[in-house]
């Protein structure tokens, strides 16, 4: 699974940092899941391969599939503890036009809501399977 996010924004930045404590250590591993700045050149050159124009927060790409908006939000849920899973569970209930309305609402105020931050992981667990500032120095 590869997580691409707006590197400079707090939010997402925080989503990154929040995974990393949450999950299971034998999951997170550059085999399982990647995150990657959607600005880096890894970044833009897997956005491009996966037909993605306007890039502006989080994107999935996981076994073939492109997961956008509230899809992506839910599909990280998958790498999460049982609770965590359960209440994705609860938001696939949601149709998915409410789901993505509300994920374009909050995606269309977070830098006003939270800031920028720049991608850091060098004191997480998340820093082995962040690609970008800080993290893994080299694409793998």
């Amino acid at each position: 699974m590869i997580v691409l996010i707006d590197g400079d924004c707090a939010l997402c930045v925080g989503l990154v940092e929040w995974l990393g404590k949450r999950i299971p250590t034998q999951k997170l591993t550059p085999e399982n899941i990647m995150f990657v700045p959607g600005e880096s050149d890894w970044g833009t050159e897997l956005l491009a391969e996966a037909g993605i124009t306007g890039f502006d927060s989080v994107v999935v790409l996981n076994n073939g599939l492109v997961l956008q908006e509230g899809d992506a939000v839910l599909a990280l849920a998958e790498v999460l503890p049982r609770r965590w899973k359960l209440l994705a569970a609860v938001g696939k209930v949601v149709p998915r036009p409410l789901r993505n309305a509300l994920y374009r609402w909050v995606a269309k105020n977070r830098i006003s809501w939270f800031g920028r931050k720049e991608v850091c992981a060098i004191d997480s667990r998340v820093a082995g399977v962040t690609y970008g500032p800080r993290g893994l120095l080299k694409r793998p």
